[in-house]
């Protein structure tokens, strides 16, 4: 027995045809993920930082402006890393968040840090947080420009910090205390940035949190060597690159084994990858802190849709229903299919409450979302879709409970008209 809880999309506009500037009205401001976080001071914290790097960067830049003899080694460094990130993006696209955002463009962008000026170091986390944005994954955007922001902020400390010891330049003899310093600014790097990230997201339980600072802090430490070449011996760079890729690799493909599979229709996890990942994590969160929750989501009316408009506006529905399912949930949330046109949400960390809120916001996204059709002459159409939606706690860390009672939810919000949400919690 299941009791249940529902929300009602009662006096909801249907998709339809729609004006093209309607289509685009999405990235208006007012329509920004940012606004709809639950805390209004973590807003503010993260504009605080992404004006903050902004202020500094541009301060820093007049202060220390580009020099002509840094241009080569600025596009050393920057084919490098984006010839690094490309090889290793299968690997990235599977993994969670870490520290310093996409891991195999650390080593270069700290490399950056010791061996340019402000302003063309900054310019390589731009670069990189923009092929991560087109090549990787999109986030939502507030949280790829903090994630630029932070890394540019722990640059420009640790640029700072070499600045003040009078560390420069790598291209002469390493003695013990140049090596030393150098060493302190990484650790700066790592600190600065590590500090920015837990004050946006909270601190990582240990078991979390070592094993990803190790991996920062080696691929970190690899930026001394790249930083070297680059200046003194630039034929090593892509030997560094190719040492860089495997490194990246192997620390992160080898040990992710629940993340090793992606639907190449829509980007997320396959189901079964999905359930091997789920139950991987909720085997690491254990019994702490709250537990965590399940959503299911059944595409309402879409075997309709495909067979009127075709398998083609069918496959471009699904990639745009799994793009929003990531726009709307965190990096560390797990997304993934379920059947022909349902998708599975595990939300660790979040109570019931909470994942009936984030499962509401999800339904009214998606039923605002369109998809072109082909123009007429009538002029540009679009058709959308809605989804009913399953949520269950899991609070025992029994997946296949939680994912009954999700399941039995979706029927009931199904039952009751479709394009609402539907909460099912174990009797007490």
């Amino acid at each position: 027995m299941v009791g249940d809880s529902t929300v009602a999309a009662g006096g909801e506009r249907r998709p339809g045809r729609f004006l093209p500037a309607l289509a685009l009205g999405r990235w208006a401001p007012r329509r920004w993920a940012l606004w709809r976080l639950p805390r209004r001071g973590r807003i503010w914290y993260l504009l605080g930082v992404d004006v903050l790097a902004i202020a500094a960067v541009v301060l820093a830049a007049l202060r220390f402006p580009p020099l002509a003899a840094m241009l080569t080694p600025f596009a050393l460094l920057t084919a490098g890393m984006l010839v690094s990130a490309e090889l290793a993006r299968p690997v990235e696209r599977h993994r969670e968040d870490t520290l310093l955002g996409p891991g195999v463009d650390t080593p270069w962008i700290f490399a950056g840090v010791l061996v340019l000026r402000p302003g063309l170091a900054v310019a390589l986390v731009a670069l990189s947080a923009l092929h991560q944005w087109f090549r990787v994954r999109r986030k939502p955007a507030h949280r790829q420009v903090f994630g630029a922001a932070a890394t540019a902020l722990a640059g420009l400390a640790a640029g700072a910090f070499l600045t003040a010891t009078g560390t420069r330049p790598l291209g002469e003899v390493l003695d013990a205390r140049t090596v030393l310093l150098l060493t302190a600014a990484g650790l700066v790097f790592l600190a600065v940035n590590a500090a920015l990230v837990t004050g946006a997201d909270g601190p990582r339980r240990p078991r979390e949190a070592v094993p990803g600072h190790a991996f920062d802090a080696a691929m970190t430490a690899f930026g001394l060597p790249l930083a070297w070449a680059a200046v003194a011996a630039p034929l090593l760079v892509p030997v560094l690159a190719g040492a860089t890729v495997v490194l990246h690799r192997g620390g992160l493909g080898g040990g992710r084994r629940d993340h090793v599979t992606l639907d190449p229709g829509t980007g997320v996890l396959t189901a079964a990858s999905w359930r091997g990942a789920a139950e991987a994590r909720l085997d690491r969160v254990g019994g702490h802190g709250p537990g965590p929750a399940v959503l299911l989501l059944d595409l309402d009316h879409f075997r309709l849709l495909n067979d009127r408009y075709g398998a083609r506006i069918g496959d471009a529905v699904l990639r745009a229903v799994a793009g929003t399912l990531r726009d709307e949930v965190r990096a560390a949330d797990l997304v993934g299919r379920s059947g022909g046109e349902e998708f599975a949400v595990l939300l660790p960390g979040t109570g019931p409450f909470d994942a009936m809120a984030i499962a509401e916001r999800i339904r009214l996204r998606i039923a605002s979302t369109l998809v072109a059709l082909k123009a007429s002459g009538d002029g540009p159409q679009f058709v959308g879709v809605t989804v009913s939606i399953g949520v269950a706690g899991c609070a025992d860390g029994l997946l296949g409970d939680a994912l009954l009672a999700a399941e039995t939810a979706l029927l009931r919000a199904k039952a009751a008209g479709r394009n609402r949400t539907v909460c099912a919690e174990p009797e007490s």
